[in-house]
């Protein structure tokens, strides 16, 4: 993360004091989004943030890799069972479709970020 040199005091002298308060204002704001000044980095745009996403659907696995040893010439070759295959299938488009969800709230987060 980039350090920001301090802003040098503004002179109060030479200068009227209605350009002094707003050179001073204008000083502690930058001062405090650059993290110099209060608690840290501050977000001043209140609007950034995303709806709620609905909640993942996919919290396991229902597949469990039940299979089928079949003994061919060749040797034995272990075939999944069709209704953990189905399993699998419908496991893997849930998570393609939690992905998404999550990607989606993340394009509509750095939207707001970037206004």
């Amino acid at each position: 993360m980039p350090q920001f040199q301090g802003i040098p005091a503004i002179p109060s002298e030479q200068i009227p004091q209605w350009q002094y308060d707003i050179l001073s204002a204008m000083k502690e704001n930058i001062e405090i989004m650059l993290g110099q000044r209060g608690p840290g980095r501050v977000v001043t745009n209140d609007t950034i943030g995303v709806e709620p996403a609905e909640r993942q659907l996919m919290k396991q696995l229902s597949a469990r890799g039940d299979y089928y040893t079949i003994n061919t010439s060749g040797g034995p070759i272990d075939v999944p069972a069709r209704s953990d295959y189905i399993k699998l299938l419908n496991d893997m488009q849930q998570l393609a479709v939690d992905v998404a969800n999550i990607q989606n709230a993340l394009n509509a987060l750095l939207q707001n970020i970037r206004k």
